[in-house]
């Protein structure tokens, strides 16, 4: 009777464990925000949308005038959020910006992501270990290594 007791309890107590499973948000591709997009212009050249927008995710194998950028968050109650920016030149200039998907939507960031401790700085200023913006007296390119 007691052996039966224990195997039960031990099997209430395996189970409860596997129910504990930890899942945490899959971010996957180039992070899109609203403010990145809103300051794309057509003209703009292929330099200045890579500061803008960082290298894109996919280019095209046969025409490099097509640039793809997609983002994909899987979060963990599994809902999924797709965005994609795709830009099209001419040239070496910015001719056509086509988005899909909640472009608006707002990437949830875990508090130690370098893409949102990046975003967060601006020119001559330095991102602290906490994410904060700090000024850089020398105004140039802070190294990440201070």
């Amino acid at each position: 009777m007691q052996n039966t007791l224990k195997i039960i309890i031990f099997s209430f107590l395996i189970s409860l464990l596997a129910a504990c499973v930890y899942k945490r948000d899959l971010p996957q591709g180039n992070l899109i925000t609203p403010d990145m997009v809103s300051q794309l212009q057509p003209g703009m050249s292929r330099q200045q949308v890579v500061q803008v927008m960082g290298s894109p995710l996919m280019y095209n194998a046969f025409d490099d005038s097509h640039w793809n950028y997609v983002y994909r968050l899987k979060d963990a109650d599994d809902n999924i959020t797709e965005k994609q920016v795709s830009l099209v030149f001419n040239g070496n200039q910015l001719a056509e910006i086509q988005t899909a998907g909640d472009i608006d939507a707002s990437p949830r960031t875990q508090q130690g992501d370098a893409p949102a401790s990046a975003a967060a700085a601006g020119p001559g200023e330095v991102v602290s270990p906490m994410g904060q913006p700090t000024s850089n007296p020398e105004g140039g390119a802070a190294d990440p290594a201070l």
